[in-house]
């Protein structure tokens, strides 16, 4: 530097040249640590497919498990969890009643696109399991063993907006005895027929989507929310008792576990 403080030609050089060199190191870190996200995202989604072709074949061998049980005249102890199968009451219940689904849609093949025990229950992750998607099944697993939900016959296109679909209907796969399960429940004549809605991300109470609307519906939030709700359900649906689903009209209660399957 100069006598008099001032910085010198030369000393403004080696100062230019020293940003450049920074520039550059930093622009090559940031390129190799975007080839690196790259790669960890293109193995995520591979894992991510893996997950879900082995679920697949995990769901497809239930059904050959429970006919297994039926020749050998097996009653396994069914409790919160049994030992036989490592399955689950909810488990073991949607096993037995799963033709319902099949008969109801008229088809065979069933594909599991979200399970809240395996999946993220993030809006987001949830978003990109329905939309787009038909035929699906929402199946919902409360605290007490009760198995309801709907169906949406057509695709759901959009965030945060009502869709119409008067091919919907709600239903109960098991009651607790309330009702004959398996059930369903068509919209009334004189209802409107708007039946699903994804919330948007932002919500402060973990609200995933909601069914029926704008009358009776059913309220869905993440299982780690108490914040689901069936509210007024007769008013929506035909010959349904408000407390046919899980007897809690117009209380909040938490599920155990959420599941979209779609029919194909």
């Amino acid at each position: 530097m100069a006598e008099d403080g001032r910085i010198t030609l030369e000393e403004l050089k080696n100062l230019v040249l020293y940003l450049q060199q920074t520039i550059i190191k930093t622009q090559s870190e940031l390129i190799d640590t975007k080839s690196q996200l790259e790669k960890t995202t293109r193995r995520c989604d591979a894992l991510e497919e893996e997950l879900h072709k082995t679920r697949n074949v995990v769901h497809s061998q239930i059904p050959k498990i429970s006919e297994l049980e039926k020749a050998e005249s097996v009653t396994p102890n069914v409790t919160e969890h049994s030992d036989d199968f490592g399955l689950s009451i909810y488990e073991l219940n949607f096993i037995r009643l799963s033709d319902a689904l099949k008969t109801w849609t008229g088809r065979e093949e069933m594909l599991v696109l979200f399970d809240s025990d395996i999946d993220d229950q993030s809006n987001v992750s949830f978003q990109a399991c329905v939309l787009n998607k038909h035929s699906l099944f929402i199946i919902l697993f409360d605290k007490k063993g009760n198995i309801f939900g709907a169906y949406l016959r057509k695709s759901v296109s959009k965030v945060s907006k009502r869709m119409e679909d008067k091919g919907h209907f709600i239903f109960s796969l098991e009651s607790n005895g309330r009702v004959d399960s398996p059930k369903r429940w068509i919209p009334r004549s004189d209802k409107p027929s708007t039946c699903f809605m994804l919330n948007r991300t932002n919500n402060t109470i973990g609200r995933l989507c909601e069914i029926g609307f704008p009358e009776g519906f059913i309220s869905v939030s993440k299982t780690s929310f108490r914040q689901s709700g069936c509210v007024d359900l007769s008013t929506k649906y035909e010959g349904i008792d408000n407390d046919d689903l899980n007897a809690t009209n117009n209380e909040i209660f938490h599920f155990e576990r959420i599941m979209i399957v779609q029919m194909l």
